[in-house]
Parts: C-alpha cells; structure tokens; sequence
C-alpha cells in the first residue's frame, strides 16, 4: 500500500508539474516586449519540465526500491539541472546583466562534469564515491544561492530607499521562491539519504514539491502584473 500510494503521488506530481511547464509556455507570447521576464518563464518551465519528466522516470523505473543508487543518481541529475535552470530564471529578474557568458559557461561546466559523475559513481564505484560526487551538487547550488541572494541584498536596499512600493510583493515572493527552492532542494538530498530503500519519505517529500512549485508557477505568473514598474526599478536600482 506504502508503495502505490507513492507511485500514484509521483504520477500526480510529475503530471502537474508538466502541465504548469506547458502553461508558462501557452502564455509566453503575451510578453513578448519584455525578453527577460519572457526567458524567465521559460526557464521556469525547464524547471517544472525537468522536474516532472524526472518523477515520471522515477515512476517507470521503480528505481527507488530496486537500485536505490540509480536513482540517487537520477534524483541529484535533474536537481542539478533545474537548479541551474531556476537560477537563470529568477536571478536576471533582479539584474537583467547576470546571465552572461561567465556565469553561463560556469554552470555549463559544473553539469557537464556532475551529471556523468552521478551515474558513473552510481553504477561503477563504492557507495562513497556517489556521496563525493554529490559534493559537485552541493558547491554549485552554493555558489548559485550565494549569486542570487547578494544579488537580492543589493537591489532590495536600493529599491526600499527609492520608496517604490509597487514592487514590495515581487520583492517578497522573490526572496520566499528562493527561500523554498534552495530548502527544499538541499533538505531532499540530504533527508532521503537517510531513507535511501523506504518509499514513505519520497512520498512525503513529493506532496511539498507540490505546495512549494505550484507557489513558484503562481509567483512568477503574477509578476506579468507588475511588470512594468517592477523592471523599471531593477534598472533604476542597478545604475
């Protein structure tokens, strides 16, 4: 029972998480006058794609129960993937300069040495092995949160002396995503693999991906309505 209540919440979730990719996308051409709000929404749907396609692995699979390290290895390979996905996203939102071709070629670098290295240490080597490489995981999203929030830090203080506050709540939810992703993120990680052959852990786990992205879809959504003055200040709070 334990375990089809737990391939029942990976199809649900993995499902919704698809459709809320394919809703960003459906809408995306409405804001065509703003490329940056626009990239965001799509790589926030690379986020929830990404995320749904790897739950729907998890359920074909069976994976968890059968060869916990795979899908250890599979976990931590689309973590790492929206990871980078989310932060290219939301972090340009507060500094429409920060994805350039340094910041690109960074992460680029991180995925291409980390995601074979899952798999290799997951099917070649000792136990060990997978929870070093899962260190390339670790100081990657380090390194991203610390690039988000000092960019928040920076624009926040400068947006709260302007007084501008049309855009208090597109302040409020950008540091609340942040807040949940890099939690919930980190705390799966580190939570299932202390529960790396029980299913009720994963399914506990999937019911808050589900609460924490559908606050993400909403958030970046209403940002539409304050689009206007929220990209005019990010600019202004930047010069």
């Amino acid at each position: 029972m334990e375990l089809q209540i737990y391939d029942l919440t990976l199809l649900i979730v993995g499902i919704l998480n698809l459709a809320m990719a394919v809703g960003l996308l459906a809408n995306n051409h409405a804001y065509r006058n703003y490329p940056v709000y626009r990239r965001s929404r799509c790589f926030t749907a690379v986020f929830f794609a990404v995320f749904g396609i790897g739950m729907l692995l998890h359920y074909h699979f069976q994976w968890r129960l059968s060869y916990p390290l795979l899908a250890t290895a599979l976990s931590v390979s689309y973590f790492h993937i929206a990871g980078v996905a989310i932060t290219w996203s939301h972090t340009p939102l507060l500094n429409p300069h920060y994805l350039c071709r340094k910041v690109v070629a960074r992460d680029v670098v991180f995925l291409a040495v980390g995601l074979p290295a899952y798999w290799i240490s997951a099917t070649s080597c000792p136990l060990s092995t997978l929870h070093y490489t899962l260190l390339i995981f670790l100081i990657h999203c380090v390194w991203m949160s610390f690039d988000f929030y000092t960019t928040y830090f920076r624009v926040s203080r400068r947006l709260i002396a302007m007084k501008l506050g049309s855009v208090e709540g597109f302040m409020r939810w950008m540091l609340r995503s942040c807040h949940l992703i890099i939690a919930f993120g980190l705390g799966s990680i580190m939570f299932t693999s202390f529960f790396p052959v029980d299913a009720w852990p994963f399914t506990v786990l999937l019911i808050i991906s589900a609460l924490v992205f559908v606050y993400i879809y909403y958030s970046i959504s209403e940002y539409g309505h304050v689009i206007d003055s929220a990209t005019t200040a990010t600019k202004d709070a930047l010069e």
